[in-house]
């Protein structure tokens, strides 16, 4: 391998690396809005030149509530995606936004109220 050749494979995997750390950030900040944490979130590094995130395991009730989670964020979608195509469906929440829509889907009742106000800022 010439020297430009490691320079440029260092720099994709350098690359590679930042969009795993980018990757876990988001996903982090987007588990925090609906109050789930994944202590075993983590960048593994590259893999084949691309970034990966370590999920890790969770127990049942959690894998249950993100799967709630991730579902009414594809419906928020989903609705945003329809805005302005079709009627909104009978079924979907009435909500100004498809993000406070998603919001109010995920909220429990017993937990403190959405604040739709704050944006989630990555840590650094």
């Amino acid at each position: 391998m010439t020297y430009t050749e490691r320079i440029q494979y260092k720099r994709r995997q350098d690359t590679a690396y930042q969009a795993g750390e980018e990757a876990v950030t988001n996903l982090r900040a987007a588990l925090a809005l609906a109050a789930l944490t994944l202590p075993s979130l983590s960048n593994d590094g590259p893999v084949a030149g691309h970034g990966f995130v370590r999920l890790g395991g969770c127990n049942a009730a959690f894998a249950n509530r993100l799967a709630e989670v991730v579902a009414a964020g594809a419906y928020a979608l989903q609705y945003q995606q329809k805005a302005g195509k079709a009627e909104q469906p009978q079924e979907a929440p009435a909500a100004p936004d498809p993000v406070v829509a998603f919001l109010l889907a995920v909220r429990r009742p017993t937990r403190n109220p959405v604040r739709v106000d704050r944006i989630p800022t990555p840590a650094h």
